[in-house]
């Protein structure tokens, strides 16, 4: 087993000084397969690019890493692509808090490595990108933080983007909202989501939320239920979150239990969906911490849409759910057994990158123009292509009954079997600009590189 490297239990604040003392403010890392190894842009990261490489968990030949400190902010900024074949490295960028430099990372390539995972899956002509903003670090991201404080946040990722040639593009995620993206389109043009005012699709909430709602309904007919007087649990009230249970209301279901550890989220549902609590059909409840307890509800189906990681050795044996399908990323905490542990048990369970990529459906949309009533998007929604969310769902869980083998399993298989074909029209071209970008004198000149 690796040897875990001191650096990645540091704190972000922490490794923040570690990075300015030694003069550090841009880096990269790219991996080398032929050679397998990383050719980093300061030897002091070999510890922590070498431990992911060694450990084997969430590491898979991503084909680069890209981190700075914001310029002004301080705020540790991050780009993770891992395969792009099919296209550039496309997902949004998160903001979030991080407790150490281990989460920082391992983060950013499991959330890039999905990303691949489900660009593949829905037929698009993109590759797996993530980006992460650090919250906890620099001014403009924490509590309190000043509009404008933040603007410069987004506007530095902008052009952090722009920097990076397109090899990566960004998009709306976790904890970002239309104005940052804003923000960040008056600085790059490596991004979606952008607001509709700049004739971008805006927050891909809406889309995401019915993609969720048709995975939920395959997995429910498959096992001979449907929506209409089912029981559904939501782990998280945010944007796309308060839409499936919209969704969900519409198609009659019996009985909805949310909750969100956010406050102000609660209120806001609360106050959207205030015919439907009157009513009794929904429950809302706000939490002080994590919140696992909603995992344990007896009731039909679980909807996780908040955070990656909830299932898993401890949360599943207290599942009562005979279905799992949610927006979430990274539901599984171990991608290689908590799968196992579901099927023990009987659970359904429909892959995340299966269920969820409606978002960045819309986003793809997004970048070739716009359709009225887009038949392209319907027909990811739909069931008459035998890749829409709805048909692959059902037939992935019945070949799943036939081999005996996980959902999870044979998604992966499938997704990594089209994520190597390459783009039809300009071949492995993300790779080819990693190459180009970490050879140009200006990206040397920013990064300030060692030689190598």
């Amino acid at each position: 087993m690796a040897t875990k490297p001191a650096l990645l239990t540091l704190n972000l604040p922490d490794f923040i000084y570690f990075l300015r003392s030694r003069g550090i403010s841009t880096f990269h890392a790219v991996y080398k397969p032929d050679a397998r190894k990383f050719a980093t842009s300061h030897s002091a990261l070999d510890p922590i690019v070498e431990y992911f490489r060694n450990e084997g968990r969430d590491f898979d030949s991503h084909e680069g890493i890209f981190g700075q400190i914001g310029p002004k902010s301080g705020v540790l900024q991050g780009a993770f692509i891992h395969r792009t074949c099919r296209g550039a490295g496309a997902g949004g960028v998160r903001n979030w808090t991080y407790r150490t430099v281990e989460d920082w990372f391992r983060d950013g390539l499991r959330l890039s490595r999905g990303m691949t995972h489900k660009n593949a899956l829905a037929g698009l002509w993109w590759g797996g990108g993530k980006g992460l903003l650090a919250r906890n670090t620099g001014v403009g991201l924490g509590p309190g933080s000043k509009a404008d404080d933040r603007k410069i946040v987004y506007e530095e990722y902008g052009s952090f983007m722009t920097a990076l040639r397109g090899c990566y593009v960004t998009a709306e995620d976790v904890g970002t909202m239309d104005q940052d993206m804003a923000a960040m389109f008056s600085k790059t043009r490596f991004t979606t989501c952008i607001p509709h005012e700049f004739g971008g699709s805006g927050n891909p909430s809406e889309p995401t939320a019915r993609g969720v709602l048709r995975g939920l309904e395959a997995a429910l007919s498959y096992i001979g239920k449907s929506l209409e007087g089912a029981t559904i649990a939501v782990q998280g009230v945010g944007h796309v979150g308060i839409k499936l249970i919209e969704h969900l209301l519409r198609k009659e279901v019996s009985h909805i239990i949310a909750s969100d550890i956010d406050s102000s989220r609660i209120n806001l549902a609360a106050e959207q969906l205030r015919r439907w609590t009157a009513s009794g059909r929904l429950r809302l409840e706000s939490v002080l911490s994590r919140d696992d307890m909603i995992l344990y509800e007896d009731v039909d189906a679980l909807a996780p849409c908040a955070v990656g990681g909830i299932l898993n050795p401890q949360t599943i044996p207290n599942i009562k759910a005979k279905v799992i399908c949610g927006a979430a990323n990274n539901q599984l905490n171990d991608l290689t057994s908590d799968d196992k542990l579901l099927a023990e048990r009987g659970i359904i369970y429909v892959p995340d990158f299966l269920a969820n990529r409606m978002g960045i459906v819309n986003c793809a949309d997004e970048a070739v123009g716009y359709v009225d009533n887009d038949p392209n998007i319907e027909m990811h929604l739909g069931d008459s292509w035998d890749n829409s969310i709805y048909n692959l769902t059902k037939s992935i869980l019945a070949e799943s009954a036939r081999k005996n083998r996980t959902p999870q399993e044979l998604s992966i298989e499938l997704a990594e079997q089209r994520s190597w074909e390459k783009n039809p029209i300009w071949g492995h071209r993300g790779i080819k600009i990693i190459d180009s970008l970490i050879r140009s004198r200006e990206w040397n000149r920013k990064v300030n590189v060692e030689p190598q």
